[in-house]
C-alpha cells in the first residue's frame, strides 16, 4: 500500500522497502526525479523537506528558472467545432469530458511510449 506526503506543492508517494528495512519516496509531480528514505517516518519527512528545499534552492543554479511543482492540470484552447465534438463524445458514453479526455490521452500516452 502506498501513501502520500506533501509539502510546498510537491507530493511524495511513499512505501516501505523490506531489502533495505527502509521508508523509501519519491516525489511524483516534479521536473526530475527525487528520491529520499528514512528509518522512521521523522526521518523520511525531514529528508522529504530537505530534498524539495534544496531542489527548489539548486534548480536555478543548473540553468532552471524557478521550479514549480506539476498540479494535474493543463489547459488547451480548441475550437468550437472540436468542443462540441468533444462534448457529443464524452455524453454518448455517458461520461464526463474530464473523464473522457484522461482515458483516450492514456491511450495515446501507452501508444507513443510503446512506438
Amino acid at each position: 500500500m502506498k501513501h502520500l506526503l506533501a509539502y510546498k506543492g510537491f507530493v511524495a508517494q511513499i512505501e516501505y522497502d523490506p531489502l533495505t528495512d527502509c521508508i523509501v519516496g519519491e516525489v511524483v509531480n516534479a521536473p526530475d526525479v527525487l528520491i529520499f528514505e528514512g528509518v522512521d517516518l521523522d526521518t523520511l519527512k525531514r529528508n522529504f523537506y530537505k530534498t524539495v528545499d534544496d531542489y527548489m534552492h539548486l534548480y536555478p543554479e543548473y540553468g532552471g528558472s524557478s521550479v514549480h511543482p506539476f498540479v494535474g492540470r493543463y489547459t488547451v484552447c480548441i475550437s468550437a467545432i472540436d468542443q462540441q465534438r468533444l462534448l457529443s463524445m464524452a455524453d454518448r458514453e455517458s461520461v464526463s469530458v474530464h473523464q473522457w479526455l484522461n482515458r483516450e490521452l492514456q491511450v495515446v500516452l501507452s501508444r507513443k511510449a510503446a512506438g
